[in-house]
């Protein structure tokens, strides 16, 4: 408790040097542990993380961001793949949300990814044009997971591109993009999911 009170509260750094650090710290960790399972949840410095996350996101503006910044949001928000606190803190600022979810659509993680894609459906009371589109963007990245997830969070927000895309995921022939794009289209009620759902049956 002492060290997580000098950490957060050393007058001599900024938030920003205290995320670099604390995310450096896990870095460091990552190297010395089996990345098997849900390796990350056994961090053991996830309040520390959590709390200069959470400082981060409620006083800054993301106009403040530099790509170092932007960089280590987007792995550690990755790393937090189980617990998923760190995304939900981030649906609180839909503005700092969305600009961060248009950096990730280049960014390498698909674990990053599909969170950001998934947690975007949080947004839509007060921007739903801007989350639609970067969702649909995130429909179209080459992780199969990513994708899937995307397609699912167009369903929930009965996006116009929810059926399009779950008729293209059913073409793909996989066998979990084609139980995503069912749940979409029953969502949707669209007539094509008990021609569909016929089909897979009769299979």
């Amino acid at each position: 408790m002492d060290d997580l009170y000098r950490i957060i509260h050393d007058p001599n750094k900024d938030i920003y040097q205290k995320l670099d650090e604390q995310v450096n710290e896990f870095w460091q960790w990552s190297k010395s542990v089996k990345h098997e399972l849900e390796w990350e949840a056994s961090y053991p410095n996830w309040t520390i993380l959590n709390t200069i996350f959470d400082s981060l996101i409620g006083t800054t503006d993301h106009n403040e961001w530099d790509q170092r910044i932007i960089n280590n949001l987007l792995f550690i928000i990755g790393r937090d793949n189980e617990c998923e606190l760190l995304i939900h803190k981030l649906t609180e600022f839909p503005v700092s949300f969305i600009f961060l979810a248009e950096k990730g659509i280049s960014y390498p993680d698909r674990d990053t990814k599909w969170q950001l894609a998934h947690y975007l459906t949080e947004c839509i009371s007060t921007h739903y044009s801007e989350a639609e589109q970067i969702i649909y963007r995130y429909y179209d990245d080459e992780n199969e997971y990513v994708k899937r997830r995307a397609l699912l969070a167009l369903g929930i927000i009965k996006s116009n591109y929810a059926e399009k895309c779950a008729l293209n995921s059913w073409n793909t022939g996989m066998e979990y993009q084609r139980i995503a794009a069912l749940h979409v289209l029953e969502q949707l009620d669209s007539p094509h999911y008990h021609r569909l759902q016929n089909y897979k049956d009769e299979k």
